[in-house]
């Protein structure tokens, strides 16, 4: 068994497990970051509204930019696994045409053998 594991599957392994890990605590995170807020806020109702509407408007950007992020990072691996995908594809075009050319010859050398022992055939008779 092969115990060894391609970089780029590795960092798509890695974004694909940390995607739902990632969301589900930021969620969490910012559910418990509210309600520490409302328990302890020394404001008045009003103000206290301003300020959660004001956090989460900045938990939704900082959201959106932890998405864009793992967006970029999955494009960024999706273009490394096609690129090694091509590679693989080119090496093995490269291993087809050299074993074609070996058998050709090997055919060549075998038709020059087996006239050859026509000829001593022949020649013996």
């Amino acid at each position: 068994m092969n115990d060894t594991i391609e970089p780029q599957a590795r960092t798509a392994d890695v974004v694909e497990s940390a995607t739902p890990s990632f969301l589900t605590g930021l969620l969490l995170g910012g559910l418990i970051g509210v309600t520490v807020a409302m328990v302890v806020a020394p404001q008045a109702g009003d103000d206290t509204r301003d300020v959660l509407r004001a956090k989460a408007k900045e938990a939704s950007a900082n959201v959106r930019e932890a998405a864009d992020d793992l967006s970029r990072s999955a494009q960024a691996a999706a273009g490394d696994v096609a690129s090694s995908a091509n590679d693989l594809l080119a090496r093995g075009k490269q291993v087809v045409e050299d074993a074609r050319a070996r058998f050709d010859v090997a055919v060549a050398e075998g038709k020059d053998a087996a006239a050859h022992q026509r000829s001593i055939l022949e020649n013996e008779t």
